[in-house]
């Protein structure tokens, strides 16, 4: 048996951790190079909204038979699996069909690495292929609950922005952010106005960024509407020490949400005896009696739950735009430390008389992340 390249699939993804989980839910453009002998089976696929292809997942590890899958603990078989690591390692995909440009296609939605020889092209038919009731038994019982706009794990959360249920939304902040107040409430909102005019969802895999202007409070109705956090590497901080934050899809379409001074310093006026809590209590950190700390929650949540019914244009100033995102969070090895034996991320090693070390034992200055913002310490 004889398999012969037609064309290359060129993509930004140069190693398996700069590619996406799942290239259908990546915005990327890619191209594929049909070689010039092979430019006339290209005949009327202009007319074709989506393409099968099948190409050769040349750096795959041909020799597993059985795998984890980052969707359950279980060890499965790779034949039933998505796994690129198989004795014939054949890429499958689905990917929308952009435009053709002579023996050239752009397509969007691929998790191929550059390079990447193809083996064959097919017209998607929807009528044809897809079969609507066909699972795969052990990736539903793993993913219960899933939709096809969300997942199990937010499906309260989509179905409170898809209603439009601030408060549901600040009552998910607080379990995350311990009580109520006017700047999580603010986070809410943003996050909401965010995903809402943007149409998104997000399942954790990158595929919705945040950029936090502050540390503040507002991050955290932030994290917890949109779903960005550190630990799902679609959370950045930019230490400005504004309440702002921009919110992206991985094509660069975003909005950027700043809280309106204005507004903010009417709250002071509005609820002096909030803000007369909030200095002594907060700010000077002097001991409060019972009575004044229920006070002070008491109308922080009145607050709270007044500004999610102000107007957007009030409460904040609003950019449309169009940012160039970083690339999908690479994955790094892990290294252990030849001084206290723990495992530490391969770029944060210190190489001391030639071995590794990890940053403590090495007492090297790092970043730190503290109330007052981001510092080096040592």
């Amino acid at each position: 048996m004889e398999l012969k390249p037609i064309g290359t699939i060129h993509t930004p993804y140069r190693t398996s951790g700069d590619a996406p989980f799942q290239g259908r839910f990546s915005s990327e453009t890619c191209e594929i190079e049909i070689f010039k002998e092979y430019e006339d089976g290209l005949k009327n696929i202009d007319q074709c909204s989506h393409l099968i292809l099948l190409y050769w997942l040349d750096r795959a590890d041909n020799r597993v038979l059985q795998t984890h899958t980052p969707c359950d603990a279980d060890i499965h078989g790779v034949f039933a699996t998505r796994s690129p690591n198989r004795p014939n390692p054949i890429g499958f995909h689905v990917a929308e069909l952009i435009k053709r440009e002579g023996n050239v296609l752009r397509i969007k939605g691929v998790d191929a690495l550059d390079k990447t020889p193809l083996i064959d092209i097919k017209p998607y038919s929807s009528g044809i292929d897809a079969i609507s009731d066909a699972n795969i038994g052990w990736f539903e019982k793993a993913t219960e609950g899933d939709q096809t706009n969300g997942n199990s794990y937010r499906a309260d959360i989509e179905e409170l922005i898809k209603e439009g249920d601030l408060i549901g939304l600040l009552k998910k902040t607080g379990e995350l952010h311990g009580h109520f107040c006017s700047h999580s409430a603010y986070g809410v909102k943003a996050g909401y106005i965010a995903m809402r005019e943007l149409g998104m969802t997000n399942t954790g895999m990158e595929e919705v960024v945040a950029i936090v202007e502050t540390n503040n409070c507002f991050s955290d109705g932030i994290q917890m509407v949109t779903g960005c956090s550190f630990g799902n590497n679609s959370l950045i901080y930019r230490d400005y020490g504004k309440t702002a934050v921009t919110v992206a899809k991985r094509d660069g379409t975003a909005m950027r949400i700043a809280l309106n001074p204005d507004f903010e310093e009417s709250r002071s006026e509005k609820y002096p005896e909030a803000n007369a809590l909030f200095e002594k209590i907060v700010v000077r950190r002097e001991e409060p009696t019972p009575e004044e700390t229920a006070r002070m929650m008491q109308l922080y949540r009145e607050m709270s739950i007044e500004l999610l019914d102000a107007d957007d244009s009030e409460l904040f100033t609003i950019e449309r735009k169009t940012i160039t995102l970083p690339k999908y969070a690479p994955i790094f090895a892990s290294v252990r430390c030849s001084i206290c034996g723990e495992n530490v991320m391969e770029t944060r090693v210190r190489m001391r008389d030639g071995k590794p070390v990890c940053i403590p034992c090495a007492h090297d200055d790092h970043y730190a992340m503290y109330g007052s913002g981001l510092c080096i310490e040592r």
